[in-house]
C-alpha cells in the first residue's frame, strides 16, 4: 500500500470512528427524562402540601402544611401505596412533551382505581402533578420528607 492509501484509509479510519462515537453519544432526551423521573421520585414518601383547584382561570388554594392528611410511597420496584389504601403500579411516559404518570392500582376493598396525571415539576423532594375533571384542573404540591 502506498502512501497516498494509507493516508486515505486513516483519514477515513478516523471519520467512521468519529461519528460511531457521536451517533453513541446521542440522548434520548424523553428517555432521560423518564428515568430521572423515576430516580427522584422512587423510595420516598410524598406528603401533600396544598392544592390548587382552577375553574374557569379561578383559583382556589388549600393548604395541608403541617398536617399530615394524604400520602403516597413510590417504590423502585415501580409499585405505590397511599394513605386511603390503595396499592398498585404506576408507570412515567413522556408523551407529546410533556411527563405523565398513570397508576392502576385497587382499593383495601379490592375495587380498581386508575389515576392519570402530568408532573408539573419534579425535583429531589417537591413534586407537582395536575389533573383536569369536567373543566376543573386540580394541581397538587408534593414534599418528600
Amino acid at each position: 500500500m502506498n502512501k497516498r492509501n494509507k493516508t486515505i484509509l486513516i483519514i477515513l479510519l478516523m471519520v467512521l470512528s468519529i461519528s460511531m462515537v457521536a451517533g453513541s453519544c446521542s440522548k434520548d432526551t424523553a428517555g432521560t427524562k423518564v428515568e430521572l423521573s423515576y430516580n427522584m421520585l422512587q423510595d420516598k414518601t410524598w406528603y401533600l402540601d396544598n392544592t390548587q383547584t382552577i375553574v374557569n382561570t379561578t383559583v382556589t388554594n388549600r393548604s395541608y402544611v403541617g398536617q399530615v392528611t394524604y400520602f403516597i410511597n413510590f417504590l423502585s420496584n415501580k409499585t405505590m401505596t397511599d394513605s386511603y389504601g390503595v396499592s398498585g403500579n404506576y408507570t412515567i411516559a413522556h408523551t407529546a412533551g410533556q411527563l405523565n404518570m398513570v397508576i392502576n392500582g385497587k382499593t383495601a376493598g379490592g375495587n380498581t382505581v386508575n389515576y392519570n396525571y402530568t408532573i408539573e415539576s419534579i425535583g429531589s423532594s417537591n413534586l407537582v402533578l395536575t389533573y383536569t375533571n369536567a373543566g376543573t384542573i386540580y394541581k397538587m404540591f408534593y414534599t418528600a420528607k
